[in-house]
């Protein structure tokens, strides 16, 4: 029967099955399935063998430390060329030393293996493990590109080691996102992207953790557990590209993707103290990639990023890709080329003190000050006050169109996650066809406003907290506050360190918190610098859609201001 409007005027609810998505599980026959328990132990066990014992450290080297960011240089398993390896360069100074042959790629892939294995011990960051394979693609590089034959030129990303979030299809592993029902259903075919990082000479060699429904703060799963924040694992590593946050902060990798629909590339740069990019929806090719965004409703969409340990590694990243022509990869790759911007006037720069519902909390905003005051100092770069107009009914309408995503955990009798139950999502109903179209109609406004703000105010880039707090406890990063209403917007954002929490950082009255009891119970979640000790904070730099290769330009000004880089 074909459908008719009244079929369409009953504006059926689009999540019926609430939560329950186009991506699900394949259906097995009951004799199939086991139980998430033993799924997890199972996997956990074959984890666990892809760890060579020459490269395993004991547990009590490192199980009563609350900050292991020294282990790995301490734990005597790197050998002197392979703790420069992995922690002198960021990947623009690795790739050098490896196109000028200073290491062999074999080198510089074991060491980074090998740096990986010890900062999963400490963090459980890692879900696939492939050293092995990408020992031997190194092997193999070295083979083809080690005597620079005559006529031949050495790929872009030759030899360098890119770690990926486990959502990213990679042929031959898994790509269980956390869940019981997706484990030993191993990928046929790579994602656009891995498949484009091995053509461009990449080694791909682990996988990193994410949380359940990956669309939570905290990378916690019923498979793989959680994983922990290196600086402190009372607080945690973020989410949902946790994985690679606490891999990147223990430079197992300095250079991995990740994805963001509401700040998973974002909240574990926080969290972490390293760069993340977030770029505007289909400039890094995003087919192959699991997720939860139901086919059909083009909503809020998934963009793929770098996260890396130096900002001008993001740039490397972007620059790589789309002088790569990444359409002949994804269909849905928006064509727009890389041009080397030069700048040819004063940089403008929108100061938001926070988004107008929730107050930063003391250490995010002595960090946006004591950035803004570096900023301020120099003469070519112009300080804009500014406000975000709406904010409270965009983070409305974030929340009715993440109620169009799904997962489904319930075949295994996986149990939902704590962090997951605290975001309240699942409780929330879903909207109407005719509620969907409202949605769109608003958001479109919603461009005009903030169009209107970046020409009005005559501004290059808007700086502001990327949250607002730092790494907060395990299972209390309940709001995509600040970060989502990029995703909303679909403006490329990125994620600069700037301190840490310091004994300054004293917790102050509720009363400083200015929007009502939501901001005070998101206020109170700092208590001082005791509990949040070693906590990175961060200011974000967010730039104009499609407008990318200009954020980063501008960044790179910023940063090198404001950390002398």
């Amino acid at each position: 029967m074909n459908p008719t409007p009244d079929l369409i005027s009953k504006q059926q609810n689009f999540t019926d099955s609430h939560f329950l998505s186009t991506n699900s599980c394949k259906i097995k026959m009951p004799s199939e399935m086991k139980n998430y328990q033993v799924i997890a132990a199972e996997k956990k066990a074959q984890q666990w063998d892809k760890i060579p014992k020459e490269w395993r450290i004991s547990p009590e080297t490192f199980q009563d430390a609350n900050n292991v960011m020294e282990i790995p240089l301490k734990c005597g398993l790197l050998d002197e060329t392979e703790s420069k390896i992995t922690s002198d360069y960021d990947a623009t100074a690795l790739l050098e030393k490896l196109k000028a042959g200073v290491w062999s790629v074999e080198q510089v892939t074991v060491a980074f293996c090998k740096r990986a294995a010890i900062a999963h011990q400490l963090t459980n960051c890692l879900t696939e493990i492939f050293f092995d394979t990408a020992i031997e693609r190194a092997k193999k590089l070295d083979l083809e590109y080690g005597q620079k034959p005559r006529g031949k030129t050495l790929l872009p990303l030759f030899g360098l080691p890119i770690s990926l979030k486990d959502s990213y299809q990679v042929s031959g592993y898994d790509t269980s996102t956390g869940l019981g029902c997706y484990v030993d259903e191993p990928a046929e075919h790579n994602s656009a992207l891995a498949a484009m990082l091995l053509d461009l000479g990449a080694v791909l060699y682990c996988k990193t953790n994410l949380p359940q429904s990956i669309m939570t703060g905290d990378s916690d799963n019923n498979i793989f557990g959680r994983t922990l924040n290196p600086r402190n694992k009372l607080l945690t590593a973020g989410g949902s590209t946790g994985g690679e946050g606490a891999l990147l902060a223990l430079r197992g990798s300095i250079l991995g993707v990740g994805t963001d629909i509401g700040g998973s590339i974002r909240v574990p740069s926080v969290c972490n103290a390293i760069y993340g990019f977030r770029p505007s929806v289909g400039f890094v090719p995003h087919d192959g990639v699991r997720d939860l965004t139901t086919p059909g409703t083009d909503g809020i969409r998934s963009s793929a990023g770098p996260m890396a340990t130096s900002l001008r590694d993001c740039s490397l990243f972007l620059k790589t890709i789309l002088q790569a022509e990444p359409w002949r990869h994804d269909s849905t790759v928006v064509s727009v080329p890389w041009i080397d911007l030069k700048p040819t006037r004063k940089l403008r720069i929108g100061v938001a003190q926070n988004d107008g519902v929730f107050t930063a909390s003391p250490p995010v905003r002595r960090g946006l000050k004591k950035a803004t005051d570096l900023l301020r100092g120099n003469d070519e770069i112009e300080i804009i006050p500014i406000n975000l107009p709406n904010v409270q009914s965009h983070y409305q309408d974030i929340i009715s169109y993440f109620t169009l995503l799904g997962s489904d955990f319930a075949r295994t009798g996986e149990p939902v996650i704590p962090s997951l139950q605290a975001i309240g999502l699942l409780s929330v109903p879903g909207t109407t066809l005719q509620g969907f179209f409202d949605l769109n109609v608003r958001r479109a406004e919603a461009a005009k406003a903030y169009h209107k703000l970046f020409r009005d105010n005559d501004i290059d880039v808007i700086l502001m907290p990327p949250a607002p707090h730092t790494a907060v406890p395990l299972d209390c990063w309940t709001k995509a506050a600040y970060t989502s209403l990029w995703n909303y917007l679909d403006y490329p954002a990125i994620v600069i360190p700037v301190d840490q929490v310091q004994d300054i950082d004293s917790a102050d009255d509720l009363s400083n918190a200015k929007f009502g009891p939501d901001d005070e119970g998101l206020y109170s979640l700092y208590t001082g610098p005791e509990q949040y000790k070693d906590a990175p904070v961060c200011i974000t730099v967010i730039g104009y859609r499609h407008r990318d290769e200009a954020l980063l330009k501008a960044a790179s000004v910023l940063d090198s201001v404001i950390n002398q880089v």
